[in-house]
């Protein structure tokens, strides 16, 4: 196994890691910082795969932006979880260990064929990945679909208003 194919495996593992902390801790500013981890480590994956203008962003976008907004929910209902705390799950234990049954049943089936995965990776150009090659992309071989696009968020964002707006005047 080569050294890429190790820290991918890693960051892998630290990626599944952190996404069930997000999921299993019981704090919300706790679940926060498994978020941000599993934001960066996926940052980092895209910077394996050469990617560098998509972990930039993710970095920039998600853990930066939408990780504030997360905190400031937090702050704003910050005893809400306490409430949550005290609500007794309705999930059988039968079902909870069928569900995690399946899920290990599963990642036994599939760990052989991921396990023998040749490292045949194509080498790409010195530009792949950089944010000249994704404009040049973007601006020139799909122009149409990325302004369709656009003009789509320009149609969802109008319907909203006009739905916002009907609902306050009554």
């Amino acid at each position: 196994m080569s050294v890429a194919i190790f820290f991918q495996f890693l960051t892998g593992l630290i990626l599944i890691g952190s996404s069930l902390g997000m999921i299993l801790v019981k704090k919300p500013v706790h679940a926060s910082l498994c978020f941000l981890l599993t934001l960066l480590s996926l940052a980092v994956l895209y910077l394996q795969l050469s990617a560098q203008f998509i972990a930039v962003m993710q970095i920039l976008v998600y853990a930066g932006a939408i990780l504030v907004i997360f905190m400031f929910v937090i702050v704003l209902f910050q005893d809400a979880y306490l409430l949550i705390a005290k609500t007794e799950g309705e999930s059988p234990p039968w079902l909870i260990g069928g569900a995690i049954a399946a899920v290990l049943g599963l990642l036994a089936l599939v760990a052989p064929k991921i396990l023998s995965i040749k490292d045949n990776t194509p080498v790409n150009p010195d530009e792949f990945g950089t944010v000249r090659e994704l404009g040049h992309l973007l601006y020139l071989d799909f122009f149409f679909p990325f302004e369709a696009v656009i003009l789509l968020f320009v149609v969802a964002l109008i319907g909203t208003v006009y739905i916002g707006k009907r609902v306050i005047d009554g």
